[in-house]
């Protein structure tokens, strides 16, 4: 074995194997070594002028890919958030007028605003809750899998799949919207006219 104080080259076992890579460790700007090598290796293959690369440009084209995934899933997270929220609010904003006759017979008989607001928004719970645990249950089989993959590894170094953080953050956001989306149902049924609904009835 060569001593690591003197200047070292380690080859593959046989340069004719396909995929075969150089390794090299290099004094000053690697972007200077590497414009020389190509100066050299070009004379002799003009087809080496895209294999040079540094450490630094491949570690940045890895974090590139990342980054490119992590919008995409931000950008379809949120369209699957806007259809739910969207979803939730034409869903109680139907209910509401189809029930706007019972809210009447309801507030003429002593409800609430504040009842009539808990009564329409409870209504989005149910579905909401069973969304988060379906969707919940589904994230941690899809981690299970992904772990038991031969690239778990590579996975688990890259992505914590497990993250309590990413989770509860996740679960705050979609409440929060699934709430908001209910209010303005909730306040609508609360605005309602006992008197007039009873007469157009």
């Amino acid at each position: 074995m060569p001593s690591l104080s003197l200047p070292s080259v380690y080859l593959p076992v046989s340069l004719q194997d396909p995929g075969t890579s150089l390794l090299l460790r290099v004094r000053g700007d690697p972007g200077q070594v590497r414009l020389a090598l190509l100066d050299r290796l070009t004379q002799v293959d003009p087809a080496l002028d895209h294999e040079v690369q540094t450490l630094q440009t491949v570690a940045g084209m890895g974090a590139y890919i990342l980054r490119i995934a992590f919008w995409v899933t931000v950008l379809l997270g949120g369209l699957a958030l806007a259809l739910t929220v969207s979803g939730l609010f034409s869903v109680l904003s139907y209910l509401v007028e189809q029930r706007a006759k019972e809210i009447g017979v309801r507030m003429a008989l002593g409800a609430t605003t504040r009842a009539i607001a808990v009564t329409v928004s409870s209504q989005s719970l149910r579905p909401v809750g069973f969304g988060l645990l379906a969707g919940g249950g589904l994230a941690a089989a899809v981690a299970i899998v992904l772990l038991s993959s031969p690239a778990a590894a590579e996975i688990g170094n890259t992505v914590r799949v497990f993250d309590p953080l990413a989770y509860a953050a996740s679960l705050l956001v979609i409440v929060t919207s699934c709430v908001a989306a209910a209010s303005i149902p909730a306040l609508r049924a609360a605005r309602v006219d006992p008197i007039a609904t009873l007469r157009n009835e």
